[in-house]
């Protein structure tokens, strides 16, 4: 089974020394390494040039300095490779040294289970840490008030709780991604792997963290600063955001409901258009049919806004 990390990096080099030590470390080493650079400005492409001159796993896409921002340079490798397994890998982040291997025995349990067929997705918790590296947080999950539990398409459908960087697909999942992704449509791509996985495959939640999540002030989509019950008072007062959050989930369904019209299976098809018919109902109808279909938002804070203002 061919594995592949996709790796894409954008001026980058303050903190690409310790990830690519961390991948170099993984204790499972059948992996390749399929990098982009997005046209960085600083000395991110030479410390990667260095790295493939000295370590055969590790090579360049053909788009490499193309400026197609984060979610376009991962798409770009997700068309690039061939890989029976994919991950995704961010260039300010740490690896713990189990992180491959882990993720790759449960794809094998779950493709024993589905069959390998079948568009799987894995991913797990990561810890938080400072910008140099100080832990701030053992549980990315308990600190933004995500579900586990939440691996089906309705509540995926009003808020994503699988981060790019802790995942692990498998080639039909890979293939489905590649042949309707588009990112100039897209408000984060993997939004669109989880919404893809839960509604034409499965997904599995590892709760352990696997990643240590650097958070720092040029992160595209981090953590909260705030804890639960902080943000659970700012929501009460920031009527104008909830309603922009709720109206988001819309807007994505639509743009996912599009990139694969006529394509969805049956079940998620009727879960996508019962979701969007509800956009234009009364409110207390609305919150009470959003509620019936599950597509319940994970944390207390947005279910609280979701209740308040959908």
């Amino acid at each position: 089974m061919k594995t592949a990390v996709l790796l894409t990096a954008y001026n980058g080099s303050k903190h690409l020394p310790a990830l690519l030590d961390s991948l170099m470390d993984q204790t499972d080493p059948d992996f390749s390494v399929l990098l982009q650079d997005d046209g960085s400005e600083d000395e991110t492409f030479s410390l990667l040039t260095a790295l493939c001159g000295k370590d055969q796993r590790f090579s360049f896409g053909s788009e490499q300095g193309q400026h197609l921002g984060a979610a376009g340079n991962f798409l770009s490798l997700v068309r690039q490779t061939d890989a029976d397994y994919v991950l995704m890998c961010d260039q300010d982040d740490l690896w713990e040294p189990e992180k491959i291997a882990i993720l790759k025995k449960a794809m094998n349990e779950m493709e024993a289970e589905y069959g390998a067929d079948t568009p799987l997705l894995v991913h797990s918790d990561c810890s938080l840490i400072s910008e140099e590296g100080e832990p701030i947080g053992d549980s990315f999950f308990r600190h933004q008030g995500w579900d586990p539990k939440a691996v089906t398409l309705p509540p995926l459908l009003v808020q994503n709780n699988v981060t790019g960087c802790t995942l692990i697909m498998n080639a039909p999942l890979r293939k489905l991604i590649a042949s309707h992704a588009r990112a100039k449509d897209l408000f984060m791509h993997d939004w669109f792997i989880a919404l893809t996985a839960a509604s034409f495959g499965k997904i599995r939640f590892v709760n352990q963290p696997l990643t240590l999540y650097r958070q720092h002030g040029d992160n595209t989509i981090g953590a909260s600063s705030k804890n639960l019950i902080a943000r659970g008072f700012s929501a009460l007062t920031r009527r104008q955001e909830a309603k922009r959050r709720i109206l988001l989930t819309y807007t994505h369904t639509k743009v996912f409901n599009k990139l694969y019209e006529g394509q969805l299976p049956s079940e998620a098809q009727e879960i996508v258009s019962a979701y969007l018919a509800t956009q234009h109902m009364p409110r207390i109808k609305r919150v009470l049919t959003v509620r019936r279909l599950g597509c319940v938002m994970q944390s207390p804070v947005t279910r609280l806004g979701q209740l308040l203002f959908g």
